[in-house]
């Protein structure tokens, strides 16, 4: 085959990761390893990981406090690479209009069993919280389920693509978040966790260590197009306040797509 085609060219790339570090795909075309398929079950079966936490990041909570993060009331929100659906329940519990999409068919399946569960915080919305919707979905390749969004939040998703495949991920970005919508997003930051090597080192070695690490100046220019309004280090958890998920190798950043 000749690439004719912007889609030819980015599968024609997929293949040179064909060693395995490719978590995004969900059948590569030439398996060379079984865990290469489960390699998300296998990471949220473990019962010590701490990605099997019902805490929702500390930044979303931050960005709440301080008012950057709207009520979710009459408002749509999506998580993209939602696993457990940890985000996915918080953004429920805050009145959004919640739907969580995963390219694992064990997360999905573990987020549906997952009952959102009662919030004992003074700032949740009063009465009942309403239930996410999960969905599998190969966010790269297919149509994102659900139409527009006022949020769209990825904890962990992005930094796992092959360095062509961002145009992907801004390509299904664009169709799903709203005119005027929020982009927030957590990432591996650089000299904590994750490869630090230009991209044409990562496909020129055809692997991804483990990461691809980004700082916030790194995800203004990759999101050049939206409007920054946040980024750094997650906020550390503060003494007395709501539990949260927190790391200290992890960046975040939010985001506002003009409109």
């Amino acid at each position: 085959m000749r690439v004719a085609t912007l889609e030819q060219l980015l599968d024609t790339l997929d293949r040179l990761f064909d060693d395995g570090s490719d978590w995004t795909r969900r059948n590569p075309r030439e398996p060379v390893a079984d865990h290469r398929v489960d390699h998300w079950a296998e990471l949220f079966s473990r019962p010590d990981h701490p990605l099997t936490s019902d805490l929702p990041d500390s930044n979303l909570v931050d960005w709440r406090r301080r008012g950057l993060l709207p009520g979710g009331a009459g408002r749509t929100a999506l998580g993209l690479g939602c696993g457990l659906g940890r985000n996915t329940r918080w953004l429920a519990r805050q009145g959004y209009a919640a739907t969580g999409i995963d390219l694992s068919p064990y997360a999905v399946r573990h987020a549906r069993e997952r009952s959102p569960a009662p919030d004992s915080t003074s700032d949740a919305i009063p009465g009942p919280t309403p239930d996410p919707i999960y969905a599998e979905c190969d966010l790269l390749r297919e149509a994102i389920p659900g139409g527009l969004y006022d949020l769209v939040y990825d904890s962990g998703c992005f930094h796992h693509l092959p360095p062509h495949r961002r145009l992907s991920y801004r390509t299904a970005l664009a169709s799903c978040l709203k005119p005027g919508g929020l982009f927030g997003i957590c990432t591996f930051a650089p000299g904590r966790m994750g490869t630090e090597a230009d991209d044409l080192t990562l496909l020129r070695r055809g692997r991804l260590e483990g990461g691809v690490a980004y700082s916030p100046d790194d995800l203004r220019a990759v999101f050049a197009d939206l409007e920054p309004l946040d980024g750094g280090p997650l906020p550390s958890p503060e003494a007395g306040t709501e539990p949260v998920f927190w790391m200290d190798f992890l960046n975040a950043a939010l985001f506002r797509r003009p409109g």
